[in-house]
């Protein structure tokens, strides 16, 4: 069903308005901010020629400086744009970096230049640094292979399993060098499988093979169960609960078998000696290996990760480790003796607990010349923090690089509910009797304030300039980050709202939209299973209606192991205000409608949280808060309002469905026959919107306004060519509907759409022409128009009202494309209160910018101009329809095939975002501004104003020199009124 707004007589200011003008350099950090991360660390690393930071590299594929002292990241490198980094090495004066996809890399480690890059075609499984600091060698093993280069890159040796005088086996599996030789390379050598396992020693300065030593039948096991590591100079299997330790270069092998109950994994080896751990998240063990085998040192509670420590003195022996336990309040590090197991007293930093971050994973300390140590530490929630001594310095939560889904919540909202619950009435006159004591202190002082000028002039221009009450040292930002100089202003004018995120981690964050501040933070990874970004079984997180829910209305489902866990959460304090966990038989989440009562129907009253339905992927219908007779109530009275569709990637088909309490009832099928790369439902459905469109002559155009509307792209391949092609097809979900299907010849993956009131934005590659495009589709109504009187004067047939949607007349389309000079990674429209600001779509581009596009250029009624042979005939191939062609009043740009990246139209100006993988935006308590946040690896927020600021005055305009001016003309005004008055009085006496 759809209904018609009440604001359709404010439709013609909408055709009225300018065009915007982007982003300026004098204008840059005013109201937007950029939040540069680097993603979920996967390796620390430290250079003694660098003591004053650390080296990071994340999943998101970079590699990073951050200073010890606060964690502000000096230099950040993309080392893959679609991987992890998976190994990092400290090397002399540089850094060596290997990404997942083969790709091995040299960074200057002051300045993260890029020394030399070498891509390999296979996955590279360790880097070895061999000789001494001043002549380093790099070996990069890989299954097939071993290479060894200098550290600028020259390529020294290589050695194959493919030589047919090696006498290798097929597969290369770990390596390390020699602790007795260090021109030695120890490598694993075995069958593809894993079997005949043999350690095969080679010389570092030739890669000759000096000889080889077979290895334990039990490494072969952990080779191909894939449950080993190398620590130091021995490979570390785990199979079936018992420990094996093999010396790679020769000697005898030992064994250890673990306690029952629970099982047991290795953690990382972080090059900690002959120490590490194995845990099985209740138990850690840590071991140390020795002359006489495998030995247990020290067990702890909970998961305790092992790291290096870095110190000053050189020549100190027996180094220590450190080991580290976050705990319920804190996390405990203490400093362990790798030979006895012995631990020196426990340092404990209140601050970085296992309740906001998770259990330990990375860990790396340096010691100071003081003795104080300096401790870099990361958790399961993606974060990593600094502690000096018991002290926690600065913590980054770079679990926002995983954001899997944002929502904008207004604290207007809030005091809405609030108002609606706490009202009183005494309250009323409790505010009177405090006006009338601040009225009657008032002449008190002004008779202080006129006995000193100057602070006559201080108090009248405090007043006459708007404040911010904030200050920035105030604010709890991210390290490195800044707020924008006007931020307070802009929350003044309706952008007071929350960023509302749930990370890939499960940890659900509340920006200050205005300025990145972390309002609340509340990690839930201990009661779901994480997951990866992207994948099915990410947690899914909705803003229910405000309106039936007095208390909550954020709803989040996160996926665990034995069901999915509900939470109904207050979005201003994150409060939980009720759990529940979905049955086992319950699979991956594919809708959730909210049980709206009827209009003015009382809301339900389930403690306050909100009621809803939701769909499985195997069809089955939960109605939750589970044992509510009220929602039981609202199920059985929208029975006939809900609706259901999917689009089934797998069946290559899109299904529509009406739920009923007991299931769902198939209402059509559309078979589509091709692969669905992409689709999309209207946006902002919850806003206003303008239904007509004011022409130049006044004349008007009705909008094709269905809430229902799902726009669907498929991949047509050309048989036997490689030539591909896409269809666009425009439904009715609702009906089944098909509204308008378009052919594009050419067209290919990726694919991105957005739809927005009556219109849909296709952007997509072309790779038989080697470019980007993009084609815009407007639907209007088959309706004539009757004339600006019913608008203006409300006639009886404009008024609101609902019509069902198989009532709906077929829409009349409208279709351009357009070229575009990059590709997209993301799109999103704006959005403002009435609906009355013309649309601008927010796209991110691959070269790591936002840009905005006004609709007024994406739009199908921009006139063609026949040249040539079409001018000579009329051009009546491509000529619009009179009803819709534009009018001379009218400014519409005639048709450009090229649609050019303006400067002034990127949003980001200097900044860079990089992988952005959404957008949301929400309206400003202004008309002519829309809030956009974009994030992806980095965090993005500014203003957009698609037809400039007409609602508001200037940031810089002069507030005092407006009040002076008007008490000047009051005071002029007075005067020579007394004196004229004066004056006639005095001729009337004569």
């Amino acid at each position: 069903a759809m209904r018609w707004p009440s604001t359709a007589a404010v439709a013609a200011v909408a055709s009225l308005l300018p065009t915007a003008a982007g982003l300026f350099e004098d204008e840059v950090g005013q109201y937007e901010w950029n939040l540069q991360q680097i993603g979920k660390p996967v390796a620390l690393a430290y250079a003694a020629d660098a003591s004053d930071r650390i080296f990071v590299a994340s999943a998101s594929g970079a590699v990073a400086s951050v200073l010890l002292k606060d964690g502000t990241m000096q230099w950040r490198r993309m080392a893959s744009t679609n991987g992890a980094v998976h190994l990092l090495r400290a090397a002399n004066r540089g850094l060596v970096s290997v990404t997942e996809s083969g790709s091995v890399q040299s960074w200057k480690g002051t300045t993260g230049d890029l020394i030399w890059q070498r891509d390999y075609s296979e996955p590279v499984l360790d880097l070895l640094l061999l000789g001494p600091a001043a002549k380093q060698t790099v070996a990069v093993l890989r299954k097939g292979e071993i290479e060894a280069r200098t550290m600028a890159g020259k390529h020294e040796w290589s050695l194959t399993t493919s030589q047919a005088d090696s006498g290798l086996k097929a597969a290369f599996w770990a390596a390390t060098a020699s602790p007795d030789d260090a021109g030695t390379i120890c490598a694993i050598n075995a069958e593809a499988d894993g079997g005949s396992p043999t350690s095969v020693h080679v010389k570092a300065d030739t890669g000759k093979v000096a000889k080889t030593e077979e290895l334990p039948k039990a490494v072969g096991t952990g080779l191909r169960r894939g449950t080993f590591m190398v620590v130091d100079a021995f490979v570390v299997t785990l199979v079936k609960g018992q420990l094996h330790a093999a010396p790679m270069c020769g000697g005898g092998d030992s064994s250890y078998d673990l306690p029952t109950g629970g099982e047991f994994k290795l953690s990382k080896w972080q090059r900690t000696g002959s120490v590490f751990a194995v845990s099985n998240g209740a138990t850690t063990l840590i071991f140390g290996i020795g002359e006489k085998g495998i030995k247990k040192l020290r067990v702890f509670e909970g998961t305790a990760v092992v790291g290096p420590i870095f110190s000053v003195h050189e020549d100190e022996t027996g180094q220590p480790v450190a080991v580290a336990v976050t705990k319920e309040d804190g996390t405990q590090i203490q400093l362990m003796d790798p030979a006895s197991g012995n631990v020196q007293p426990a340092m404990f930093a209140k601050g970085y607990a296992a309740a906001d971050h998770g259990p330990a994973e990375l860990l790396l300390m340096h010691e100071l010349r003081s003795g104080e140590h300096r401790t870099v530490i990361s958790a399961g929630d993606h974060s990593f923090a600094g502690i000096q001594g018991d002290k926690v310095m600065w913590v980054r939560e770079e679990a926002l690089a995983s954001i899997h889904q944002a929502v904008f919540y207004s604290r207007s909202t809030a005091a809405t509910l609030a108002e609606r619950q706490h009202k009183l009435p005494q309250e009323a006159s409790q505010g009177l009797a405090a006006l009338a004591a601040q009225l009657t202190g008032l002449p008190g002082r002004l008779a202080e304030l006129v006995q000193e000028p100057t602070a006559l002039v201080a108090a009248f221009t405090a007043w006459v300039t708007p404040k911010r009450a904030r200050s920035r040292k105030e604010m709890k930002l991210a390290p490195g980050a800044r707020a924008p100089t006007s931020c307070e202003e802009l929350r003044d004018f309706g952008a007071d709202k929350l960023v509302i995120v749930i990370t890939a981690s499960l940890k659900l964050f509340a920006l200050e939209a205005t300025t990145s501040e972390i309002v609340w933070q509340k990690y839930l990874g201990a009661s779901g299973q994480a997951c990866d970004a992207m994948a099915d079984c990410g947690p899914t997180m909705r803003l229910l209606p405000s309106s039936s829910a007095p208390i909550s209305e954020l709803l989040l489902m996160l996926p665990a192991a034995g069901g999915h866990q509900v939470f109904w959460i207050e979005p201003l304090t994150g409060k939980i205000h009720r759990q529940e966990a979905l049955p086992a038989t319950a699979s991956r989440l594919a809708s959730l409608l909210p049980l709206m009562p009827r209009r003015h129907a009382e809301p339900p009253a389930d403690g306050g949280v909100q009621p809803f339905l939701l769909i499985d992927d195997k069809r089955q219908v939960y109605t939750l808060p589970s044992g509510s007779e009220s929602a039981q109530n609202l199920v059985k009275d929208s029975e006939d309002r809900l609706f259901h569709y999917e689009v089934d990637d797998a069946s290559q088909s899109v299904q529509g469905f009406s739920v009923k309490k007991n299931g769902l009832t198939r209402l059509w099928n559309i078979e589509l026959g091709e692969p669905v790369v992409a689709s999309a439902a209207p946006e902002h459905r919850e806003y206003p919107h303008v239904p007509v469109y004011i022409k130049g002559d006044s004349t008007i155009l009705y909008k094709y306004i269905n809430t229902n509307l799902l726009a669907v792209a498929t991949e047509e391949s050309g048989g036997t060519s490689n030539s591909t092609s896409l269809n666009l097809y425009i439904l009715d979900s609702v009906t089944g509907h098909v509204l308008h299907q378009s052919h594009v010849p050419g067209g290919a993956k990726p694919v991105h759409l957005v739809a927005c009131d009556n219109f849909v934005v296709m952007h997509y590659q072309n790779p038989k022409r080697t470019r980007f495009e993009i084609t815009v589709v407007e639907l209007f109504q088959a309706k004539a128009d009757d004339g600006p009187w019913d608008i203006i004067f409300g006639g009886g047939q404009l008024k609101n009202q609902t019509k069902s949607a198989h009532h709906l007349e077929s829409p009349i389309p409208l279709q351009q494309t357009y070229i575009f000079p990059a590709g997209v990674t993301a799109m999103a429209t704006t959005a403002t209160l009435k609906g009355i600001t013309p649309r601008s779509i927010i796209m991110a581009l691959t070269t790591e910018h936002i840009f905005r596009v006004g609709k007024e250029m994406l739009n199908p009624r921009r006139p063609y101009i026949a040249t040539g042979a079409a001018a000579a005939v009329g051009g009546k191939d491509n000529k619009l329809p009179s009803q819709f062609a534009p009018t001379k009043e009218e400014f519409v740009p005639p048709y450009a095939p090229m649609l050019p990246v303006k400067a002034i139209d990127t949003l980001t100006h200097t900044h860079s975002v990089g992988q952005v993988r959404g957008m949301i935006s929400s309206p400003s308590g202004l008309e002519s501004t829309s809030l956009v946040f974009c994030y992806g690896l980095d965090l993005f927020f500014t203003p957009v104003q698609s037809a400039k600021a007409y609602d508001v005055l200037s940031p810089g305009f002069n507030y005092l020199v407006l009040y002076l001016s008007v008490g000047i003309v009051v005071v002029l005004w007075a005067v020579t009124s007394y004196f004229a008055s004066r004056k006639a009085l005095q001729e009337r006496w004569k």
